[in-house]
């Protein structure tokens, strides 16, 4: 059994992180749909609440339908922060591989690619870990205007009832 270098590990942790950054990133995207298709379901029902309520409609009701709504925009601004960041680094980059790869020079030399491989994949997880931060904060973010809106519908719908 071949004994195993430090450039193995750090090439197999880093590669690890890695994919492992990619999956946080795919999770982060995917909360940001789920928060978007609540938030579309809760403007949807203010909608529906809305247009079925017989005039004159109570002015609180009103005033709890419209910080509702004003939720939802306040909502889809966060969420489209959240998801359009960009920059994010997937090195090795596939043509630059290919060329150290076919290099002659390199042929005898297989743990300088691998080294090469590994020292990318670290550069990538450290250029990727402020903005994944920042589209993890933005995200958590949604929630409290989500909430928001979900409460002033509610309280529309009581003080309807109640009034």
């Amino acid at each position: 059994m071949e004994e195993r270098t430090n450039i193995d590990i750090l090439y197999e942790i880093a590669i690890e992180r890695l994919d492992a950054q990619i999956k946080r990133i795919d999770g982060v995207d995917n909360k940001i749909g789920v928060t978007f298709g609540l938030t579309n379901a809760i403007v949807a029902a203010l909608v529906a609440f809305i247009v079925l309520l017989p005039p004159p409609v109570p002015r609180l009701v009103s005033i709890l339908a419209t910080l509702s709504a004003c939720s939802y925009l306040v909502t889809l601004i966060f969420l489209f922060f959240a998801y359009r960041s960009r920059g994010w680094s997937f090195r090795p980059d596939i043509k630059r591989l290919r060329e150290i790869c076919t290099d002659p020079k390199y042929h005898d030399y297989p743990h300088l690619v691998k080294e090469w491989i590994a020292n990318q994949c670290v550069r990538s997880l450290e250029w990727n870990s402020q903005p994944l931060v920042n589209k993890v904060l933005l995200s958590n973010n949604t929630l409290y205007p989500l909430s928001a809106q979900g409460l002033f519908l509610v309280a529309s719908f009581i003080c309807y009832l109640f009034n």
